[in-house]
């Protein structure tokens, strides 16, 4: 019994310790993920307003030409650009959305796909699989660096442009609100054309200058609100995780304690009958 009652003392500490590590990842997540959330919600409005503007002038008289809204008679290769995170203790953020890339991978044929990873999750996963992602983007550790998401944009819109691939999707995961987050596969080239509002424009110098200003610049964005989006994801999903893991450690606690006050209880009665059974022994 007093063996038990020392077993049970050790695993109070150790449990005690792990709540300690816990909660502490938990605040640090919650802080990054409201950084990020702010970044986010200050770039969105921007890449709305662009992406309206595009498409007003697309729903427009104007007919929208050029390499960028062009699509390919026949789609051989396919770009897909998975995010995921370098670190794990996010619960199921890393799953999910592997496992959507994976059934994109399905539907098309790996042959036919040419993986951009950005994240080591994601990355080491493929490669076991024999998929080599070229151009990996390793060592964010979850922040956001915007000239990174630049060198992202660029690799995939010159694989595009270069006719490397003839489309370019991104696998990311869709930041709605703390408790819920949604893995997609977004196509990100060639731009297809939407619904606008039918505005009609003055365009000075002419239309042709402006779509060239305005497309990269929206691609650009594009990309950055992605990475934003899938940190944010993934900051949210590692507080959840670490409130859960600290919220079910304060719950083993409650439970040992009562079981060490118990087997404490259990060691006095044992003591005192013992105590008493030599006392009417000595009687006797």
């Amino acid at each position: 019994m007093a063996q038990s009652l020392k077993r049970i003392k050790s695993r109070l500490r150790s449990i005690e310790n792990t709540r300690k590590v816990t909660g502490a990842m938990q605040m640090i997540s919650a802080t990054k993920l409201h950084r990020t959330t702010k970044v986010l919600m200050s770039a969105k409005p921007y890449l709305l307003k662009l992406e309206s503007l595009l498409n007003n002038i697309a729903s427009g008289p104007v007919s929208l030409v050029g390499p960028f809204f062009t699509a390919r008679p026949e789609v051989k290769r396919i770009a897909l650009c998975l995010v995921t995170s370098d670190g794990g203790l996010c619960g199921a953020y890393n799953n999910n959305i592997i496992r959507v890339a994976e059934d994109f991978i399905e539907k098309y044929g790996r042959d036919r796909i040419r993986l951009i990873a950005v994240g080591q999750k994601g990355y080491k996963y493929f490669r076991s699989l024999g998929i080599i992602a070229s151009n990996p983007y390793l060592g964010l550790n979850g922040r956001y660096v915007e000239p990174v998401a630049d060198d992202i944009g660029h690799t995939l819109i010159d694989s595009f442009l270069n006719n490397e691939v003839d489309e370019v999707h991104i696998a990311y995961t869709h930041f709605e609100t703390v408790l819920r987050v949604r893995p997609v596969v977004v196509k990100f080239l060639n731009i297809e054309r939407a619904a606008g509002s039918n505005a009609e424009y003055i365009f000075e110098p002419n239309v042709s200058k402006i779509i060239e200003e305005l497309v990269p610049r929206y691609l650009l964005v594009k990309i950055r609100c992605v990475l934003l989006d899938s940190l944010t994801s993934e900051h949210s999903a590692r507080t959840v995780a670490m409130k859960a893991a600290t919220d079910n450690a304060g719950d083993l606690l409650h439970s040992l304690t009562q079981l060490r006050n118990k087997v404490r209880q259990a060691n006095i009665t044992q003591e005192i009958m013992e105590i008493i059974s030599s006392v009417e022994a000595l009687k006797g």
